[in-house]
């Protein structure tokens, strides 16, 4: 006989394990950081359980590239996870929800009719209460970059170029070792990388703007990430030239995509 799956209310609603529950979680993901807002409605059963230490809300963090994957808990409903550099390469996925601490007994009073004749619940610790959908935590402009630590450059010094060697259009950003160090921590000289990725536009995707005559998409990875990029330029509040124009202008576009903004501390709402 198969066993029987445990409850679990998940943000999507594809399971009806519990009466009129829900999760809705908010997640605002930056470099190397993610701040989530945990929100659970209707669910008194699950929030007593994180009341009495026997639950908390949890974040998974997983890069399938380097097979990273980890678990971050917290007491406090807004929680904020950190990664390094060195623990992911390309995407990074962000799954919010809330974790059993132990094991534990459900009260069937707070579920459905589906667990009527289910007896007794025991749920092993680690298992998910609540999961929410995962996300990717990093922004497309993020994921374009590849930070490389050249010896060979010197002090200060940063050469950009294409690389295609993922299967993918990235950019790699050779850095003397000083300025490797600084860019993990200094979001400005990553945007200043951003800045000479997007000097190379113009000789990447070509003279046009990855779209046919009729605006549809032409097809393939860089002539999609073309439209991609085109759209969120083409989105921003201010006016910007695009690619296919001899006024283009690298640092507009770039500062465009990621301001040059004071970076958020744990104390900011």
């Amino acid at each position: 006989m198969s066993q029987v799956p445990l409850p679990i209310l998940l943000e999507d609603g594809s399971r009806h394990d519990w009466q009129d529950a829900g999760y809705r979680p908010r997640v605002s993901a930056g470099s190397g950081r993610a701040t989530v807002e945990h929100r659970l409605e209707d669910a008194p059963t699950l929030r007593k359980l994180i009341d009495n230490d026997d639950a908390a809300w949890a974040v998974e963090l997983r890069c399938p590239k380097t097979l990273m994957a980890r678990v971050d808990t917290s007491p406090a409903p807004s929680q904020v996870v950190r990664w390094s550099r060195d623990e992911v390469d390309d995407a990074v996925y962000i799954v919010p929800g809330v974790v059993a601490l132990r094991e534990l007994s459900l009260d069937r009073s707070a579920l459905t009719s589906l667990w009527a004749d289910a007896g007794e619940l025991r749920v092993p610790a680690g298992w998910w209460l609540a999961k929410g959908d995962a996300r990717r935590a990093q922004t497309l402009t993020q994921s374009l970059l590849k930070f490389i630590r050249d010896d060979g450059l010197t002090e200060g010094r940063m050469e950009v170029g294409p690389d295609r060697s993922s299967g993918r259009l990235r950019f790699s950003v050779k850095m003397a070792p000083d300025l490797f160090e600084r860019a993990r921590s200094n979001r400005d000289v990553q945007i200043a990388a951003l800045v000479g990725a997007c000097s190379w536009f113009p000789r990447v995707f070509g003279n046009g703007i990855g779209v046919s005559d009729d605006g549809e998409p032409i097809g393939g990875d860089e002539e999609l990430l073309a439209q991609e990029l085109r759209h969120k330029l083409q989105s921003a509040k201010s006016d910007v030239v695009l690619w296919d124009d001899d006024a283009f202008d690298p640092a507009t576009a770039a500062t465009v995509l990621e301001p040059f903004l004071p970076v958020p501390t744990d104390d900011d709402e």
